[in-house]
Order: C-alpha cells, then structure tokens, then sequence
C-alpha cells in the first residue's frame, strides 16, 4: 500500500474511534428491579427528571450507570465472572 493509502486508512480508522456509541443496555427481566433500584441509576434519573438539558448531555452516565447494576446483578446470580482486569471504555462525555 502507497503512503497515501496509508494515510487515508488511518484519517477512516481515527474517524470512526473518536465517536463512542452510548452504550445500548438490554436488562434481563430478572435484573430490570434490581436495576432501577441501583442507587446510581437513581441518581441520575432523579438529575435528569427536571432538566431537559442535563438529561439529553448526560445519557451516557445514565447508560453507563445501567451496564454496572445489571452487571452486579448478572455477577450476584453467578452468570458473570467477578469482574478486574480489564479497563473499562473512557466515557464521550470525558
């Protein structure tokens, strides 16, 4: 490959790794309780339920805060291994 293909491979490549998708939550319906009970997914529910603004900038924490209790939820019904070792994606809004 030229050096322009190159190049161009890596403008499509940085492109596509600096728009991080939120990511979609799908909730077991024996965790989807659990889940909303989760302190921090209440908290940021609670944070969005007056402002439309905080709400729509702040969906990844909401989406965000949902993977970690139905993760906990998955981990307490041995489903999942206990978690470590493995770093978690940076968040968009960072």
């Amino acid at each position: 490959m030229k050096q322009t293909g190159w190049l161009a491979l890596l403008a499509v490549l940085a492109g596509c790794a600096s728009n991080e998708p939120i990511p979609k939550v799908t909730i077991p319906d024996f965790c989807e309780q659990q889940v909303y009970a989760d302190p921090a997914v209440k908290d940021e529910i609670m944070k969005g339920a007056g402002s439309d603004y905080y709400r729509n900038t702040h969906q990844a924490d909401l989406a965000y805060a949902k993977v970690d209790a139905v993760n906990r939820c998955l981990m307490q019904r041995g489903l999942l291994p206990k978690g470590g070792g493995v770093e978690r994606p940076r968040r968009p809004t960072e």
